[in-house]
């Protein structure tokens, strides 16, 4: 059963209009880049709990502290300037206010290094790789004895997370070998939400120098993690950065697909899929079928007072749904799921015919090969 989060979009720095390339105070509901159902979907696979964890500290943050601020021009050595001045053990004692720019100082560095060929050297960004290790490892030491007292320190403890996860995302993009050893070492280190973030990132790196670090980290995530925003992060990461067949990550996933159920056995067939098993089969024939999606009780919302409210699922969340599915097998030589394959060659959606097509149209040129 799917649980919907709160519906808050929240909006980039050009939905909003403002603040523009060297903003640096911008206005907390428009700092975080737009979280779709589709983008989410092309990534993840099915991240139907993610919503509520990765993005929800960034929900928080922009409803308690959202509030229009003027924009001021700093450099990226300014931002991480102000960054260092406060990271690790010289955090303590930050006034709130403080700690809102130090967030917003997070969130304009993340956004800036989505452009980092047009604002960086070379030997800067190797700079300014190592300058947000740095932090961000002082950040997580310091963290590990971090405690809430009352309503004050409980503010400060939502920025102060967010801005790790922003500087975190921020290090991503800087797409170094030197990141993707510290994001490796933040997934080894297991502390969350902060592993997750880690991996989110190291899935959009699989050219990386180094990468095949990260699958023994991820594949340990599914062997030990509980939580199963952890889980479903890494299910689809790590299939994304193994090797096809890979027998430790296949035996992990394997597990977890039939250890658990819903959002979690769904992403870790998924991720079996692409690997080239079909041990989750029994999984995906449900995730190739529009009658399983269009099942009154697939989607729930849960209101304010805790109740929960069954309805259908949004036609074009089904057909995301699918097509994600349909690009996971098409590769898979089962029969049973290349016939639930070519069934939806003629299904209503010209979305889901258009994928279903595409993957017939492949597994032809492989049998021909």
């Amino acid at each position: 059963m799917i649980t919907e989060p709160c519906n808050l979009r929240l909006l980039s720095p050009d939905d909003a209009g403002g603040g523009g390339h060297g903003s640096t105070d911008v206005d907390p509901s428009s700092a975080v880049e737009p979280m779709t159902w589709s983008l989410l979907g092309r990534f993840f696979g099915l991240p139907l709990l993610i919503i509520g964890t990765i993005v929800g500290g960034a929900v928080i943050v922009v409803l308690l502290f959202g509030g229009p601020v003027a924009p001021e021009k700093f450099s990226i050595d300014q931002l991480l300037q102000a960054l260092e001045a406060s990271s690790g053990e010289k955090s303590a004692g930050i006034l709130l206010p403080r700690e809102k720019q130090l967030w917003q100082r997070a969130v304009e560095l993340s956004e800036r290094l989505r452009n980092k060929d047009k604002e960086l050297t070379p030997a800067e960004l190797q700079t300014t790789a190592d300058r947000l290790g740095t932090m961000i490892r002082a950040e997580l030491d310091s963290r590990s004895s971090a405690s809430v007292a009352n309503e004050d320190q409980a503010h400060h403890e939502v920025l102060r997370s967010s801005r790790l996860e922003f500087m975190i995302r921020a290090l991503g993009r800087t797409e170094l070998p030197e990141a993707v050893g510290t994001l490796v070492e933040i997934v080894e280190r297991g502390a969350e939400p902060y592993a997750s973030v880690a991996m989110l990132q190291l899935g959009e790196l699989s050219h990386a120098e180094g990468i095949e670090a990260a699958v023994p980290a991820m594949t340990a995530v599914l062997r030990k993690s509980k939580r199963p925003e952890s889980l479903i992060i890494a299910a689809t990461a790590v299939s994304l950065l193994a090797g096809k067949g890979d027998p430790q990550v296949v035996a992990a996933l394997d597990g977890l697909c039939v250890g658990h159920d819903g959002e979690v056995a769904w992403s870790a067939a998924l991720g079996l899929a692409r690997l080239g098993s079909d041990a989750g089969k029994s999984t995906l024939l449900d995730l190739l079928d529009r009658h399983f999606w269009e099942s009154a009780k697939r989607y729930s919302v849960t209101d304010e007072s805790g109740r929960v409210h069954h309805y259908p699922m949004p036609a074009s969340r089904v057909d995301e749904y699918l097509k994600t599915a349909i690009e996971a097998c098409a590769d898979l030589a089962n029969p049973e799921i290349e016939a639930m394959i070519k069934t939806l060659e003629s299904d209503p959606s010209p979305i889901v015919q258009a994928a279903a097509k595409a993957a017939v149209v492949r597994r032809k040129k492989l049998h021909a090969g």
